[in-house]
């Protein structure tokens, strides 16, 4: 009974491991360059992006997840300053099976409620450290 309980744990440890990756994308919302950095899990999503004209020192902090039901459209807030100041409604496959995962699109809604379409391509894939 205990190697099985410890198979279990170990099974679910590698598999949540696995799962935890970096993205870092480059691409646009509207017609302004942006730099985006998130770490997935499953289901759940933290990172930060920033404007290429403004430099990573203004990165803007992100967090959201897949929308219930899906596993490929994701809700992404952002805040400034511990503000809420808008959201992104993105399509985005992760895993890493297939080319899927090298394109993100969908749309940013500011806290005005202006519509901005959204394209980004990946760069680079990282493993999280903390998982290794």
């Amino acid at each position: 009974m205990k190697r099985l309980l410890l198979l279990i744990i170990c099974v679910c440890f590698a598999s949540f491991a696995k799962s935890d990756s970096g993205f870092i994308y480059k691409g646009t919302i509207g017609k302004y360059s942006i730099v985006m950095e998130i770490w997935a899990t499953a289901t759940n999503v933290t990172g930060s992006y920033y404007y290429v004209s403004q430099g990573k020192q203004k990165s803007i902090t992100l967090t959201g997840n897949a929308e219930l039901g899906t596993s490929n459209i994701w809700i992404i807030t952002e805040e400034i300053f511990g503000m809420f100041n808008g959201f992104f409604r993105l399509f985005w496959t992760r895993w890493q099976d297939n080319d899927e995962y090298k394109i993100i699109t969908g749309e940013y809604i500011n806290i005005k409620g202006k519509h901005f379409p959204v394209t980004l391509r990946c760069v680079k894939v990282m493993s999280n450290p903390d998982h290794c």
